[in-house]
């Protein structure tokens, strides 16, 4: 009698455990998908990071290139002034007036293109991670659920 309970005992007892075994089981999977969802969004987000300013660089670096340009394109035209002074210094002098004028209007330009490019770079970079913030509370809440309905 005594041996006949102690091995209902076990046996309900091993029944116990292996049932708490494989929910623990179950528990680790639905961790380790989550832990590999969350990681890949985390190499998907770090990607589109990187991919968005590869092209706030390129917007900045066409706008520098173009500055470059014009300035270059500046700089021979002052010189043509410079050589005109003796032949008509009030001429010269309003030419080198409009040329300062010029060089204001194209930093100016550069600093608005470098504004813009900043703008829709950061405005990018919200829309990302307010993505991904919303994905993975999506994925935090599936996987909750999960291991909830094991427990509960």
């Amino acid at each position: 009698m005594v041996q006949e309970n102690f091995k209902e005992i076990t046996g309900k007892a091993s029944q116990m455990w292996n049932g708490t075994f494989d929910k623990v089981l179950e528990v680790f999977s639905v961790a380790s998908a989550f832990n590999r969802d969350i990681s890949g969004r985390g190499t998907t987000l770090s990607s589109a990071i990187t991919r968005e300013g590869v092209q706030y660089l390129g917007d900045v670096q066409a706008a520098l290139r173009q500055a470059s340009e014009e300035a270059r394109h500046l700089w021979t035209r002052q010189s043509e002034v410079v050589q005109e002074v003796p032949k008509d210094v009030m001429a010269a002098s309003q030419k080198a007036v409009a040329l300062y004028w010029d060089g204001a209007e194209q930093i100016a330009r550069l600093g608005d293109a470098q504004r813009e490019a900043l703008t829709r770079y950061t405005g990018n970079l919200q829309n990302l991670l307010e993505k991904s913030s919303e994905e993975t509370r999506e994925t935090f809440t599936k996987y909750s659920e999960q291991v909830l309905k094991l427990y509960g």
